[in-house]
């Protein structure tokens, strides 16, 4: 997961067995790691929501948090039992792994306007809450299982697993539960792949990538490829897309805990480079 301490981007790593109080996080300009005390993520499965020092927390219990490494701030969340679709019975004991992605659209720390909007699990949707809500309400927009979540400009953009993107409108302040559909890459572009959905320097994203399972042979846990479209959402009548193969000025972290682009030269990473994060949580 990709965290942020003075302008400095970190991954920060999965509990330390027997040591659960402390994370590490990896300064990626550097290659150094620094070790941390946080007795508030104990038990808990920790995702980024892209926006530095922010990350959603869930328990085994059900219990959902987002929690600001750097102030400590803790902001507590309805519990996953008010999820659409959420059966606790199926789900006791592993709950925290229920939540598969989570997006801020912007810093609690300076706005109480904000939204989470999170990738459920079973039965695969989407769904956010704001706060004062009591509750989370459902995306009821849904072709197929979602596979990852972005925001830009007031917009959330999902993706799902045969390349459709859904964009949900917040502008202004609406609160909808029905989005405007549209095909983002063909589905047998796909072939049971993992995809993510990334917005950077205005352009979107939808990013294929081969390799998310054990391997046979190897048992390891790898890429073996990925592949970047830019799509063109505005094109109602067909299908629009682009393969890029050079990202310019960007790398990409994408990975169960966080899809981000970030601007090498603001971070000093890597140009036009993927990075999967789930190597790392």
């Amino acid at each position: 997961m990709v965290a942020e301490k003075v302008g400095v981007p970190l991954l920060m790593l999965a509990e330390i067995e027997g040591n659960e109080e402390k994370r590490e996080f990896i300064d990626l300009t550097k290659g150094i790691t620094y070790t941390m005390n946080f007795p508030q993520l104990v038990g808990k499965r920790c995702l980024g929501v892209g926006i530095p020092g922010w990350v959603f927390t869930a328990d085994g219990e059900g219990n959902m948090n987002l929690f600001h490494l750097n102030s400590r701030s803790l902001i507590q969340l309805p519990h996953m039992t008010t999820l659409k679709g959420f059966d606790s019975d199926n789900e006791r004991g592993y709950c925290e792994y229920y939540v598969q992605k989570a997006v801020l659209s912007s810093d609690p720390h300076s706005t109480d306007d904000y939204i989470l909007m999170i990738n459920q699990g079973v039965p695969r949707t989407l769904s956010y809450w704001k706060p004062g809500k009591n509750a989370f309400i459902t995306i009821e927009t849904r072709k197929a299982t979602y596979s990852d979540v972005t925001w830009h400009d007031g917009l959330f953009y999902g993706v799902d697993v045969r390349g459709n993107v859904v964009i949900l409108d917040f502008r202004g302040g609406l609160e909808p539960t029905i989005g405007k559909i549209v095909q983002g890459i063909p589905s047998d572009f796909i072939c049971g792949m993992k995809l993510y959905i990334v917005h950077s320097q205005g352009e979107l994203f939808v990013i294929t990538r081969d390799g998310i399972c054990n391997h046979p042979e190897t048992k390891t846990y790898g890429v073996e490829e990925f592949v970047v479209c830019k799509v063109d959402v505005d094109n109602d009548n067909e299908i629009s897309y682009e393969e890029v193969n050079d990202l310019d000025n960007r790398s990409l972290f994408l990975g169960f805990s966080a899809s981000v682009a970030v601007d090498v030269e603001q971070y000093g990473c890597k140009a036009n480079h993927i990075l999967p994060l789930s190597q790392f949580i």
